[in-house]
């Protein structure tokens, strides 16, 4: 399942974000290379933050997109998601194969109506 930011994937926006990063490393052709992951459990209570969210420093995050080897581990993009009131928020991203220099703090947050939000949860469901 891709995830769509208004109409546009997650990955794709991921790479325009890591190219410089990556380049830097000299590894351009990470920037961005994730893949759709395959969510055992409940979509809703996973991309509430409910289930899963178990990744990061804090074990507080949830895997987002992943590697296209299709190993959960192999190179995910971690974010904290959190519900507040009728909005869902995806803070501190996160690449944990990265050191600081992979900084996510300017990619900001990303907010979304709550009820808009779990209609397209479950229009990935029914895919």
């Amino acid at each position: 399942m891709n995830i769509l930011i208004d109409d546009k994937p997650l990955a794709e926006i991921l790479r325009a974000y890591e190219l410089p990063m990556a380049t830097k490393e000299g590894h351009p052709a990470l920037a961005g290379d994730y893949h759709a992951i395959e969510v055992m459990a409940s979509l809703e209570d996973y991309y509430l933050g409910k289930a899963e969210a178990d990744w990061g420093d804090e074990e507080n995050k949830t895997q987002l997109l992943g590697c296209s080897c299709g190993i959960a581990g192999c190179w995910p993009l971690l974010c904290k998601i959190n519900v507040q009131g009728d909005t869902v928020v995806w803070s501190e991203f996160e690449q944990p194969h990265r050191d600081e220099d992979w900084d996510y703090s300017a990619f900001g947050v990303l907010e979304f109506d709550k009820q808009q939000y779990l209609e397209a949860v479950q229009a990935m469901q029914n895919l």
